[in-house]
């Protein structure tokens, strides 16, 4: 009697008699609806990098502020500077509370301002115009 080796994964079938194995790849079938998140990012991070290098200018000083007031590394201030990506959500919240550029780019991409009457820090009455639940309120540093 002649003893066959014991193969766990054996179909049963001869090696030349079993079916290719179908390779299933992680490809996520696109439904519903769709959002085209891409152009809104790029708007977002235009108008960060935009409203950074405005109010900082151009130079190597503007990096060191940028890490100064959000305690971002070096090469993540550049990237923002140059509109490649834009900050997180903790580091736009601390760029926009020393930055009034940010704060007022932030509040325009949120269709927040009503109009273009908003003042910045170097404006006489610092008051910004906003927009809330259909009634105009402003805001200054009395309140």
């Amino acid at each position: 009697m002649e003893s066959a080796a014991f193969d766990v994964f054996s179909t049963g079938l001869p090696e030349g008699d079993r079916p290719m194995r179908i390779k299933m790849g992680t490809v996520v079938p696109k439904m519903g609806t769709t959002v085209h998140l891409a152009a809104d990012q790029a708007r977002y991070r235009r108008a960060i990098a935009d409203a950074l290098r405005h109010e900082l200018g151009p130079t190597h000083q503007a990096i060191k502020t940028a890490m100064r007031w959000t305690g971002a590394s070096e090469r993540t201030a550049k990237y923002w500077l140059s509109g490649e990506r834009g900050p997180s959500g903790e580091h736009l919240i601390l760029l926009a509370r020393h930055s009034d550029a940010v704060l007022i780019a932030i509040l325009t991409m949120a269709g927040r301002l009503l109009d273009q009457r908003q003042r910045c820090a170097g404006c006489p009455a610092r008051e910004l115009v906003f927009q809330n639940l259909g009634q105009e309120s402003k805001l200054s540093e009395g309140s």
